[in-house]
């Protein structure tokens, strides 16, 4: 399983929010995500878009979580930076039974489902109890 580095910081960013609980203005994300600013305007429109942020503008604007995490799933964010998990099978396969096809549908699914059932908020727990 492999993401996009778009889709690491898109879950990073969303981490960071969600641990500070509030706005963050986008110098201060930049900072603790270790991103640049420009690469970070990027992200956020595509959040922002996914209705998964919020913006604000003004001397203490910033970006802030549309919703609680508790009700972000870690799909939705993966969505929103254009990555999913769909299985494609391979168009040069001819055969009529092809062994990799279902046990690579069925890791799909599974992973699929863990996606959809984690939680920003139980990303944030996790990180708390270590």
């Amino acid at each position: 399983m492999k993401l996009s580095t778009r889709a690491r910081y898109g879950l990073r960013v969303c981490f960071l929010l969600g641990v500070s609980g509030g706005t963050v203005s986008l110098t201060k994300l930049s900072e603790q995500s270790d991103l640049s600013f420009k690469y970070l305007e990027q992200l956020m429109m595509k959040l922002r878009k996914a209705k998964i942020v919020d913006s604000l503008r003004g001397l203490n604007g910033g970006y802030s979580l549309s919703k609680p995490p508790s009700e972000i799933t870690v799909s939705d964010i993966l969505d929103a930076m254009g990555d999913n998990f769909e299985y494609n099978c391979d168009t040069s396969c001819e055969d009529k039974y092809c062994p990799n096809k279902r046990i690579f549908r069925k890791l799909a699914e599974s992973i699929g489902s863990v996606l959809r059932q984690t939680t920003l908020q139980d990303m944030i727990d996790d990180y708390r109890c270590v």
